[in-house]
C-alpha cells in the first residue's frame, strides 16, 4: 500500500502543477477580454454601482444553478463564515467600484499602467503582516515586471486626477483583498465556489442599498432602456460582460487558492501588458513609443523569470529551501 501511495505522489504533484497553470491562464485570458467589454459598456452606460449589483446577482444565480445541477457543492453560509468573510467582501467591492470608475475615466493603456503597481503593494503587505515570506529572486522578478510596465506607459500618460486617484486606490484595495482571499481559502476552508457565492450574497444587499440611496438605480434603468432601444450591440455586450465578470471572480479565487496572491497579481500584470498594446489599437488616442516597447520587453523578462522560479519552487528538491524562506 505504501509503495502504491508513493507512486501516486508524482501524479498528484503534476495534477497540482497543471491546475495551478490552468487557473492562472484562465484568469489572465478572461480578465484581458473583460477589460475591453467593461470599457465598452461603461462608456455607454456609466453606472458602476448598478453594473456591480447586476454582476453580483448573476454570480449568485450561476452558482445556485450549478449546485442544483449537481456540478458543485457549497456549504450553507454560517455566522462564523460571515464574520470571517466580511473584510474580504468589503475590500472586493470597494476595489471593483474604484476600478470601474478608473476604467471609465482613463484609457485602457493608462489604466493598466497604474494597476501594475498592485504586485508591489502585495509584497509590502505580506512583508508587514508575516515578515519576509518571499525570496529575493521572486522580489526581483516582480520589480522587473513593474518597472517594465511603468516604462511602457511613462510616455503615454495623460493626467486625469479622478481617474488616477481611483486606479491607485483600486491597487491598494486589490492587494489587501487578494491577501485576505488567500488567507480565507487556506486557513478557513472555503473553496472557490463558496467564496464566489458568499461574496455575492453578502455584497448584493449593500450594493442595492447604495444604488437606491444615491438614486443611481432610477437613472441607470432609464439609461439602459434608452441603450436597448438605440444600440443593438449594448445588450450582448452587457450580458457578456456580466457573465465574464462572474467567471473572472471564480478564476480569481481559484488562481489565488491554487497559487498565491502574488501569483495572481503577476498574472494580472502580464495580462495588462497585452491589454495595453491592444488598447492602443482598439480605443485609440494613445501612441506608443520606443520606450513603451522597451518596457514591454522588461515586463516579459520579469514574468518569464517569475514563472521559472515558481516552477522550481514546486519541485520536491527545492521544497526544503522554500520552507526555510517562509520561516
Amino acid at each position: 500500500m505504501e509503495e502504491g501511495s508513493d507512486l501516486n505522489k508524482p501524479l498528484a504533484k503534476d495534477a497540482e502543477l497543471w491546475m495551478s497553470i490552468a487557473s492562472a491562464c484562465a484568469y489572465g485570458l478572461i480578465g484581458l477580454l473583460m477589460g475591453f467589454f467593461n470599457k465598452a459598456v461603461l462608456e455607454d452606460w456609466p453606472y458602476p454601482n448598478s453594473f456591480l449589483t447586476l454582476q453580483m446577482a448573476v454570480s449568485i444565480v450561476i452558482v445556485n444553478v450549478m449546485q442544483v445541477s449537481g456540478l458543485t457543492t457549497v456549504q450553507p453560509l454560517q455566522l462564523n463564515a460571515v464574520k470571517n468573510l466580511l473584510p474580504v467582501v468589503f475590500f472586493y467591492n470597494t476595489n471593483v467600484a474604484f476600478a470601474l470608475v478608473a476604467v471609465r475615466a482613463l484609457s485602457i493603456p493608462v489604466y493598466h499602467v497604474l494597476k501594475r503597481l498592485t504586485p508591489v503593494m502585495v509584497l509590502a503587505g505580506k512583508f508587514l503582516i508575516w515578515g519576509n515570506t518571499t525570496s529575493i529572486e521572486i522580489a526581483l522578478s516582480v520589480l522587473t515586471v513593474v518597472s517594465g510596465c511603468l516604462m511602457a506607459g511613462l510616455g503615454d500618460l495623460s493626467f486625469d486626477f479622478s481617474g488616477y486617484s481611483a486606479a491607485l486606490m483600486s491597487c491598494a484595495l486589490q492587494s489587501t483583498y487578494l491577501i485576505l482571499v488567500e488567507r480565507s481559502g487556506t486557513e478557513k476552508g472555503f473553496n472557490s465556489m463558496e467564496l464566489l457565492l458568499y461574496n455575492g450574497m453578502l455584497s448584493l444587499p449593500v450594493l442595492l442599498a447604495i444604488t437606491l440611496a444615491t438614486g443611481e438605480v432610477w437613472d441607470s434603468v432609464e439609461s439602459i432602456q434608452y441603450q436597448l432601444a438605440e444600440n443593438a450591440l449594448f445588450l450582448p455586450l452587457l450580458i457578456s460582460s456580466l457573465l465574464m465578470g462572474s467567471l473572472l471572480n471564480y478564476c480569481l479565487f481559484l488562481c489565488t487558492l491554487c497559487n498565491s496572491a502574488l501569483t495572481t497579481t503577476i498574472v494580472g500584470t502580464l495580462r495588462s501588458v497585452f491589454g495595453t498594446v491592444a488598447g492602443f489599437f482598439v480605443f485609440g488616442g494613445v501612441k506608443g513609443t520606443a520606450f513603451m516597447f522597451l518596457g514591454v520587453t522588461f515586463n516579459t523578462i520579469g514574468g518569464v523569470g517569475y514563472t521559472i522560479i515558481k516552477y522550481r519552487e514546486k519541485q520536491p528538491n527545492t521544497s526544503q529551501n522554500r520552507v526555510r524562506l517562509e520561516k
